[in-house]
């Protein structure tokens, strides 16, 4: 019984020392590793941002205004999907390392890419919410991506905390590499809502980077399970194929 302590204890030790020593060391660029910022200018005017015409609902790029992309009959309790930028180039090497190299400094940084998604005055009575880890991920990993994201959105838009939140209920197999229905029925039924009734209140879904939308979509349905009325998704870049 001792050794799973152990082990957790060593991990939140980890975490501080690497907290602290994201205050003492100077910011290092996510993409290029260049000092004097966690994202340099030179790879932010290299970050290729979603041009109009885009799915309101999935958030992908269309070829002209009106086009369909079929998302609508699998994303049926997402209201909308709102993505900063294309998943590559700088951006792909900064969320890359940010997700699985440890540099959680790089979260506001990424936020700021995301502003103008949500419009301020309409945000007041939003909860913010992240697509959950698993508890045995979220133990090996020692973070949580997505709650950074979620908490570092919170503090710039003033938002207060939610009165639960988002949990996984069992520990899916990685998205990557599934096809799109194999997406969606890895994660169906794979989250619930842990906290009071949600009486109809709005909410946004916070993950790094949507693909298909289908683990997104698995948290709508959790959420809107528990009562939520319009659930929406913002995430810092979206794969563009497919």
């Amino acid at each position: 019984m001792t050794a799973p302590r152990t082990l957790e204890a060593c991990a939140a030790n980890a975490r501080s020392l690497s907290s602290w020593l994201d205050c003492l060391l100077p910011p290092r660029c996510g993409s290029c590793r260049a000092l004097g910022a966690w994202l340099c200018a030179s790879c932010r005017g290299r970050i290729r941002y979603l041009r109009e015409p885009l799915c309101p609902r999935c958030g992908r790029e269309l070829e002209f205004a009106g086009a369909g992309c079929g998302c609508r009959a699998r994303l049926r309790r997402l209201a909308g999907t709102n993505a900063a930028a294309a998943y590559e180039g700088p951006l792909e090497r900064a969320i890359h390392r940010f997700k699985y190299e440890g540099w959680r400094a790089l979260a506001p940084a990424l936020v700021d890419l995301t502003a103008g998604l949500l419009a301020t005055e309409a945000a007041s009575d939003l909860l913010v919410l992240p697509v959950p880890l698993h508890p045995r991920r979220l133990r090996a990993r020692g973070y949580n991506q997505s709650e950074l994201l979620a908490s570092a959105l919170r503090s710039r838009l003033r938002l207060a905390a939610p009165p639960g939140h988002l949990v996984r209920l069992r520990d899916t197999p990685p998205q990557v590499g599934l096809d799109r229905l194999r997406r969606q029925a890895n994660v169906a039924g794979a989250f619930g809502w842990q906290g009071p009734p949600l009486a109809g209140r709005r909410f946004v879904v916070v993950d790094d980077v949507a693909t298909t939308g289908a683990t997104l979509e698995a948290c709508a349905a959790a959420l809107a399970a528990g009562g939520a009325g319009l659930v929406r998704a913002l995430t810092v870049a979206r794969v563009t194929v497919p």
